[in-house]
């Protein structure tokens, strides 16, 4: 006699993990390999763990991360993916395709979670990028320890792969690509039960060290005559005048219109001549993020003219909201056109972050709102701004 239970348990079929992602997965990896090794010059060592729930966890360089990662491995890796994603013409086909979890920048997302639980249950691996945003500054995006509790929490091997001269070949702040070397390998494996030995605070210290990797320190050129073009984006502050968002670039050099200060951005990653006492970039980031914050706690605001304000509607296209200049200072931000403005009280934000190359998101009242510039718009003032009043126990 057949027991009805134990029938509809076998043919219940997985929530998220699909058999065409194995052929999707499949198939990316022979398209993606020719191209990437032509394109980036990447190549990566191939993994020889066998098919299984994994968390997968890399640091974050470039654009291509995932594609980057993915081929490492032979089967399918379910990658947590923002909101920005899902509001293309496109989205339904990525979802259908490789089934992304959707979740929101710099915001705890229970949802994301469960859909994490879910597709490990479903013996699939997940793929993370802790830092959440992908590096500015060439230096390590700040992590949270949550990345720990999960790992501990999923009783899972924790896989951690390492991806290095993405930052040179595809910094960020630039818009082409240069000539170098990259690579992309599995630095360790943690399996379940060295987890379950370990604290929280000693896996994410883990976690932290693993995940470093400094471009500058490769010893490899990364080649292109436009190379500083768009370093604006990251550097807004100049150390020798202090003049704010002052920077132009061109081809290789950039130049503060205050002082006339000026320097190349080198093909081994540094700024020469030294400019103050900073010849890599994510010295002076870490020296002006902190800068920004002293000046608004002093009373200055800062702003910027041209820019688009929309609300970002998950899995929905963006809707265009009237505004085009935003202005911070120590209570509000604030979004104004010749009709009006709207203020957005700091307190009430929940979260600032940096999206793609010259836009942000922020939440406020269970809306995500976003504020794109012009090519040359540096978000990131206005991430640090928010974070170091944050921290500073202002807001």
């Amino acid at each position: 006699m057949v027991n009805k239970d134990s029938t509809k348990d076998k043919n219940k079929k997985p929530i998220w993990v699909k058999n065409r992602h194995k052929r999707v997965f499949a198939f990316l990896r022979v398209l993606m390999t020719p191209f990437v090794r032509l394109r980036y010059n990447f190549k990566c060592e191939k993994s020889k763990l066998p098919k299984g729930p994994y968390l997968i966890i890399s640091n974050h360089q470039s654009t291509m991360d995932p594609f980057f990662l993915s081929l490492s491995f032979k089967f399918p890796i379910y990658f947590i993916a923002s909101d920005d994603i899902f509001n293309l013409k496109v989205s339904p086909l990525i979802k259908y395709l490789v089934a992304p979890i959707p979740k929101s920048k710099s915001m705890k997302d229970l949802t994301a979670m469960k859909n994490v639980i879910r597709v490990i249950k479903e013996g699939g691996a997940v793929g993370i990028f802790p830092e959440g945003n992908r590096t500015l500054s060439g230096g390590q995006w700040e992590l949270d320890d949550a990345i720990a509790k999960l790992a501990k929490n999923l009783k899972v091997p924790l896989v951690i792969y390492n991806i290095s001269g993405g930052y040179g070949a595809d910094p960020r702040w630039g818009h082409c690509v240069r000539k170098g070397r990259m690579n992309g390998y599995i630095k360790r494996v943690i399996s379940p039960e060295e987890i379950s030995t370990l604290s929280v605070e000693e896996l994410f210290k883990i976690i932290k060290t693993e995940l470093k990797v400094d471009d500058t320190n490769l010893n490899i050129k990364f080649q292109n005559r436009k190379r500083a073009e768009y370093i604006e984006r990251v550097l807004y502050i100049c150390p020798v005048c202090g003049a704010v968002s002052s920077f132009v670039s061109h081809k290789d050099k950039f130049i503060c219109k205050n002082c006339n200060v000026s320097a190349e951005y080198t093909p081994n990653l540094k700024i020469s001549p030294t400019v103050k006492e900073y010849n890599r970039i994510y010295e002076w980031f870490e020296w002006e993020r902190n800068e920004i914050v002293n000046r608004v706690l002093s009373g200055e605001k800062f702003f910027d003219d041209n820019i688009i304000f929309r609300e970002s509607i998950k899995l929905k296209r963006k809707k265009k909201l009237l505004g085009d200049r935003v202005t911070i200072g120590i209570e509000n931000l604030t979004i104004s056109s010749k009709k009006g403005q709207m203020v957005f009280p700091l307190k009430d934000i929940t979260a600032i972050t940096m999206v793609g190359k010259k836009k942000f998101n922020f939440y406020f009242s269970d809306k995500i709102l976003q504020v794109k510039g012009n090519k040359r718009f540096c978000a990131i003032k206005y991430v640090h701004i928010f974070d170091g009043l944050r921290k500073k126990g202002v807001l």
